[in-house]
């Protein structure tokens, strides 16, 4: 069993550190490559932009007068850009991630952030932190919901009202995909149960709908991961929907609703509502399967010592800007793309995954078409 880090992350003290960043790289200008240029364009000396559509440079350098924007990374070699200095942001569609983290490392870059899903396979996965261990490259992943503290502020919730340990996490809803949102609440029940997930099973199934480009799919249905000890996690979320998803995490004699909710300052933030049983009820009828109704609401409104989408995203580069190990490492970003990608290969082939994948075969091997 693959046993993964649960604490909080630390990043703003880890960026108070950094100060002036090394030169800066950002890979795609989407809607998220646009929100790392931003950052990087504050915090580093320089800033260089790759993307391979003139109209998006185009916006790039218009948005960023001062950097160097270029179609590929050649194009920088011929300029003289400083690799072995620079920090890189991979914010590519997953299936070229692979390939731009080896030729980042080949011209010695060795800071390295890399959008979710880290890699298309788990083998390029796997590839990528065994690289990144062996040059000393600093790996990190951005599994954004581990900046926003959403699972240690949950676990101080629990711990406060004194509702014990989760054993279940519900997500469902509509099109939000199993991988391009599903992977980050599948690595929040990583965090939350502090280990990875042994089995998965699913009818997951693919369709040419992902806003991002028709050559990637976007995956609905419903899949289901086993932990230890009994617990699970569940997502199902269904194509034909337009529904945002709803987030509940059960615990023996309580549930958690989990929002985000827009915020005075333009950013989202967390909202909880924590509903237990009533106490003398259950302890007069202990047994688990006496259930009852979990609706004494002890917490309703903001979770503390927690950050926004916006604010999370802008942490993730001072995770590798220094040179110590990033606190959202490979390893996690490896730990969910075995889950994600072993929903998709049960969903497909009708059958139970057992996890961690094994890394010669075909399950580990296959590429998706992932985002």
């Amino acid at each position: 069993m693959m046993t993964i880090a649960s604490g909080p992350v630390e990043v703003s003290e880890r960026a108070s550190r950094v100060g002036d960043w090394p030169p800066g790289l950002v890979i795609g200008y989407g809607s998220i490559g646009r929100r790392h240029a931003e950052t990087l364009g504050r915090r580093c000396r320089s800033l260089a932009i790759v993307n391979r559509r003139p109209e998006v440079r185009a916006r790039a350098s218009a948005d960023h007068p001062h950097a160097w924007v270029a179609p590929d990374l050649e194009s920088l070699d011929a300029r003289g850009f400083p690799w072995a200095d620079a920090m890189a942001v991979i914010a590519t569609w997953g299936p070229s991630h692979a390939a731009f983290f080896h030729a980042l490392a080949d011209r010695g870059v060795r800071r390295i952030l890399c959008e979710k899903p880290m890699a298309d396979s788990v083998a390029a996965a796997a590839e990528m932190l065994e690289r990144a261990r062996r040059d000393g490259i600093v790996l990190g992943v951005n599994q954004v919901l581990r900046h926003t503290g959403l699972v240690p502020a949950l676990r101080a919730l629990a711990a406060e009202h004194g509702v014990g340990e989760p054993v279940q996490v519900v997500v469902r809803g509509g099109a939000s995909c199993l991988v391009t949102n599903g992977v980050h609440w599948v690595d929040a029940a990583i965090q939350l149960f502090g280990a990875a997930p042994e089995r998965v099973v699913s009818t997951a199934g693919g369709e040419a709908i992902n806003p991002r480009d028709a050559t990637l799919r976007f995956y609905g249905g419903t899949a289901v991961w086993s932990f230890a000890r009994g617990r699970e996690a569940v997502l199902s979320l269904s194509n034909h929907s337009s529904v945002f998803p709803t987030v509940t995490i059960y615990y023996r004699d309580a549930a958690a609703d989990v929002a985000l909710v827009p915020a005075a300052d333009g950013d989202v933030a967390w909202h909880v509502v924590l509903r237990r049983r009533d106490p003398e009820l259950v302890q007069r009828w202990p047994a688990v399967t006496r259930t009852g109704a979990a609706d004494e609401v002890v917490h309703a409104g903001p979770l503390s010592g927690t950050l926004g989408f916006a604010a999370a995203l802008a942490a993730a580069p001072a995770d590798v800007a220094g040179d110590g190990a990033p606190a959202v490492s490979g390893d996690v970003g490896l730990a969910a793309v075995h889950a994600v990608i072993g929903a998709l290969a049960g969903g497909r082939d009708r059958i139970a995954i057992t996890l961690p994948i094994p890394l010669h075969s075909r399950h580990a091997i296959e590429p998706w078409p992932i985002s």
